[in-house]
């Protein structure tokens, strides 16, 4: 009897730590997320530009970065970014500007390609100056602004960040994207394609930062 009541006082306090366990869960679960994401592996590596890519959990696409050197300053890079990187005319895309600021640029695009129906999606730019001298311009994809082409027009979720980071020579531009082109497209089908547009879009915005002749790319 004497044990049974010795057990019973206790119990209480296994209850606490028990609770106090399972709310510790999520976080130590987030924390295991987190570690896990973290680990880039390195995909190709040419003409000084070097690729990664690391799964994130629950994403159906690899997050990508895209990561270089020029000697064009931060400030230029992001003005070229704001300016002529977003003017530039691509056969698949039709873009309709909605705001367009100095530090903040919301436009809507209609993508279509031969391979797949037509993307719908909205895109949220915006600029970051730091104390050190880096400057960060981080996207976000929104609902679609304004009507849309076709009822049916399937969309396109993206985020990410451009990263201009001064260096002894000039900067240190880093390109990274989380993008889900949406519907049933197979994900090896669609890797391939984001992966080279990827690389695309900082050949360019090197080249256009720089003065120089933009290379060709997808969507020329």
């Amino acid at each position: 009897m004497a044990s049974f009541h010795k057990q019973a006082a206790l119990a209480p306090h296994a209850a606490i730590r028990l609770l106090v366990l399972l709310l510790l869960l999520p976080a130590a679960l987030a924390i295991s997320g987190r570690a896990q994401a973290q680990q880039w592996r390195i995909a190709s590596e040419k003409d000084g530009i070097r690729m990664e890519t690391r799964q994130l959990p629950g994403e159906r696409f690899d997050e990508l970065r895209v990561s270089t050197s020029l000697k064009a300053s931060p400030q230029t890079v992001a003005d070229y970014l704001f300016g002529k990187y977003l003017d530039e005319k691509n056969r698949n895309i039709r873009r309709t500007f909605i705001k367009r600021e100095r530090e903040l640029t919301i436009w809507s695009d209609v993508l279509n390609t031969p391979m797949i129906s037509e993307r719908c999606y909205s895109m949220r730019f915006e600029r970051q100056a730091h104390a050190n001298g880096e400057i960060r311009v981080r996207f976000v994809s929104l609902d679609y602004v304004g009507n849309k082409p076709k009822p049916d027009c399937i969309a396109l979720r993206s985020r990410g960040e451009w990263v201009m980071t001064p260096s002894g020579t000039g900067t240190r531009l880093t390109y990274a994207s989380l993008t889900d082109v949406g519907g049933k497209v197979p994900v090896s089908l669609a890797r391939h394609s984001l992966s080279a547009a990827a690389i695309s879009s900082v050949r360019k915005v090197v080249a256009g930062a720089s003065g120089l002749a933009l290379p060709r790319g997808i969507g020329d």
